[in-house]
């Protein structure tokens, strides 16, 4: 694994070549998860996850997504307890057009009410149909609650559902600002490329996106 750090925003990137076949994983993730969100904000984290596949200041919503299908690729999202993580796999001469993507949702990302309470609705079915029409699923969650009585591993990913109803707009924002910026992330990649060629990817399309203070 060949591993560096950009040296003006922090931005850590991993590579593991395997030049078997012509094709990519590429993957960002940002270092905050459930256990970052403030008292009476869970399920932010597992909000903007959804929000993320938004506009930005120079693309439409949902161009992201039809971009990388439109281009061969599959892609997805996760959130955890301590990390997000954003993938796409896809061609090695498409992987320029998906790092360019990702860069400009780390820096650029908008939205609205009429983006973020629609999706905010959509967290709260997926909440219902996942964990309260579980009872596999309580029981899971009831037991982290027990095991972890000080712990933020504690509070479920997807959060509570009366604290998911009660995000706001400005309180995704917030969180956005705070945590998603390039010394708070790392690129992963494996796949069919060198480390001068990424390094060099990297560098044009991250390199401009300024450090913030996280906590």
């Amino acid at each position: 694994i060949t591993e560096y750090r950009h040296k003006d925003n922090g931005l850590t990137v991993l590579l593991l070549e395997n030049h078997n076949a012509p094709v990519t994983t590429f993957m960002v993730t940002y270092r905050v998860g459930s256990r970052n969100e403030a008292i009476g904000h869970t399920g932010s984290t597992h909000l903007l996850e959804h929000l993320m596949f938004k506009g930005t200041s120079t693309r439409e919503a949902g161009e992201f997504s039809r971009l990388v299908a439109l281009n061969g690729g599959t892609e997805n999202a996760f959130t955890s307890q301590d990390y997000t993580g954003y993938f796409q796999k896809i061609a090695r001469d498409r992987l320029e057009l998906v790092m360019e993507l990702e860069a400009d949702r780390m820096a650029n990302l908008v939205f609205s009410d009429e983006e973020v309470l629609p999706e905010r609705d959509v967290v709260l079915e997926e909440r219902a149909s996942r964990t309260d029409n579980d009872p596999a699923a309580q029981f899971g969650e009831r037991f982290a609650a027990e095991q972890f009585q000080v712990h933020p591993y504690g509070i479920p990913i997807i959060g509570y559902e009366h604290e998911i109803a009660a995000l706001t707009t400005e309180d995704a924002i917030a969180f956005y600002r705070q945590h998603y910026a390039p010394n708070n992330a790392a690129l992963i990649v494996v796949g069919d490329i060198t480390a001068d060629e990424l390094r060099n990817l990297a560098e044009r399309y991250y390199g401009p996106v300024a450090a913030r203070d996280v906590p």
